[in-house]
C-alpha cells in the first residue's frame, strides 16, 4: 500500500498532502468531506414582502452542510432574503472528526419582482406590431396579480380579436410566433414542419401552446420576473458555479498540493464560469505555472500528477514507464500534457463538473 502513496509538498505554505489512488489526504490524516448533493436554487421566488429560503438543502458526506451569503459568516440554517435581486449562496461541508472541510461552492438564487406591464408591452410589440397602451398593460398586469403567468398573457394576446384581424398568412404567423415566444427567427426545418402541420388542419393556437412549453419561452418570462406557466424550464446556469469552483479546487489540491488561495481561486473560477477558458486551458495554467515548474519535479512525479488530474487514478506501471521513457528521450512536457488532456477520462471528469473540456 505504501508504494502507492505519493507525497506532495506545497510550494508556499508547506502543507503536506498524501494522494492514495484518487483520494487526497491532508497532513492531519483526514480526507475532505464532500458535498454529495449541492444545494439548488429555489426557482420562481417573487418579491412579495416575505422572507424566502433561497436554496434547497444540500447533502454532505463526512460532515454537515453550512451556508453563507457573504462567504465569511456561516450558518447551518438555509439562507433567506426578501428583496428582489441576485444572491450568491456559498456552501461547504464541515468535516467531522474523520474529515477536513470541503472546498467552498456557490450557487446563484434569484428573487424577481414581476413586471407584467413590460412583458405586456413586449407581447404587443412582437405579436400586434404596436406598443401596449396603458389600459392593456393594466388588464394584463391584473391577470398576473390574480395568479396568472406568462402563458396566460401570451394566450390572451394571441387569441385576441386584434391579433386575428391582422390576417397573417400561415408563413407570417409562424414567424411572429417564433419571434414572440422563442425570441428568434424560425429555423428552416421548424418552419417547414409547421407550415405542413397548419396546411393539414392543425390550429394556430396549438402552435402557440407548444411554444409556451419551451425553455426559450421560460427564459423570456424569467427576464420579466414571471413564471412561464408552461412545462419548459429556464436555461439559467445557476448551479454551474459550484462545479467550476470544485474543479479549480481539485487542481489546487492535486496539481499544486495545497489549498486554494483566494485570489487564484476567484480568478480561475471566474475564467471558467465566463467561458473564457476551457478545462484544458485551466489545467495547463496550473501545470505550467511558475509555482509548479519552479518545484523541479522529476519526470516520474510529473506523469504521476497527470494521471491523478486527468485520469483520476494512480499510474499503472507500464503506462508510467512509457510516458517517463518518452520524456527522457526528449518528448516535451507540453506534448505529454495534451496526450492526457485529450483522454476520454478527462472528458468525463469535465462533464461531471459541468465544464467544457476544450
Amino acid at each position: 500500500m505504501l508504494k502507492h502513496i505519493k507525497r506532495i509538498l506545497a510550494t508556499s505554505v508547506g502543507l503536506v498532502v498524501l494522494l492514495t489512488g484518487s483520494s487526497a489526504v491532508w497532513a492531519d490524516g483526514n480526507v475532505p468531506a464532500s458535498v454529495t448533493t449541492p444545494p439548488k436554487p429555489i426557482e420562481g421566488i417573487r418579491d412579495d414582502g416575505s422572507y424566502h429560503d433561497l436554496v434547497h438543502p444540500g447533502v454532505a458526506n463526512g460532515g454537515y452542510m453550512v451556508y453563507s451569503l457573504d462567504g465569511t459568516t456561516w450558518f447551518t440554517t438555509l439562507p433567506a432574503a426578501t428583496a428582489a435581486g441576485s444572491y450568491t449562496v456559498y456552501y461547504r461541508a464541515v468535516g467531522d472528526s474523520s474529515h477536513s472541510d470541503s472546498p467552498v461552492g456557490t450557487v446563484t438564487a434569484l428573487i424577481t419582482r414581476p413586471d407584467a406591464a413590460s412583458f405586456a408591452d413586449y407581447l404587443y410589440r412582437h405579436a400586434l406590431n404596436r406598443p401596449a397602451d396603458d389600459n392593456s398593460k393594466n388588464a394584463l398586469s391584473a391577470i398576473v396579480t390574480n395568479g396568472g403567468n406568462g402563458a396566460d398573457l401570451a394566450r390572451t394576446v394571441f387569441s385576441s380579436g386584434e391579433f386575428n384581424n391582422r390576417g397573417l398568412s400561415d408563413s407570417d404567423f409562424i414567424e411572429v410566433v417564433y419571434q414572440t415566444l422563442l425570441g428568434r427567427a424560425s429555423d428552416a426545418s421548424g418552419r417547414t414542419a409547421w407550415l405542413d402541420a397548419l396546411s393539414h388542419g392543425a390550429s394556430r393556437m396549438s402552435m402557440v401552446e407548444e411554444f409556451i412549453n419551451t425553455s426559450e419561452f421560460a427564459d423570456i418570462c424569467l427576464n420579466y420576473g414571471l413564471t412561464s406557466g408552461g412545462s419548459g424550464s429556464p436555461n439559467v446556469t445557476v448551479t454551474s458555479a459550484s462545479g467550476v469552483r470544485a474543479f479549480v479546487g481539485r487542481l489546487y489540491r492535486i496539481c499544486l498540493g495545497r489549498r486554494p488561495d483566494t485570489g487564484g481561486y476567484e480568478f480561475w473560477s471566474s475564467q471558467l464560469q465566463n467561458h473564457e477558458i476551457s478545462g484544458t486551458n485551466c489545467a495547463y495554467g496550473f501545470f505550467f505555472s511558475p509555482e509548479f515548474t519552479g518545484a523541479g519535479y522529476s519526470n516520474q512525479e510529473y506523469v504521476t500528477r497527470l494521471y491523478s488530474v486527468f485520469l483520476d487514478r494512480s499510474p499503472d506501471p507500464a503506462g508510467l514507464n512509457n510516458w517517463v521513457t518518452a520524456l527522457n528521450r526528449g518528448v516535451s512536457r507540453q506534448d505529454v500534457f495534451y496526450g492526457f488532456a485529450r483522454s476520454a477520462e478527462f472528458t468525463n471528469i469535465c462533464t461531471q463538473y459541468g465544464i467544457v473540456r476544450g
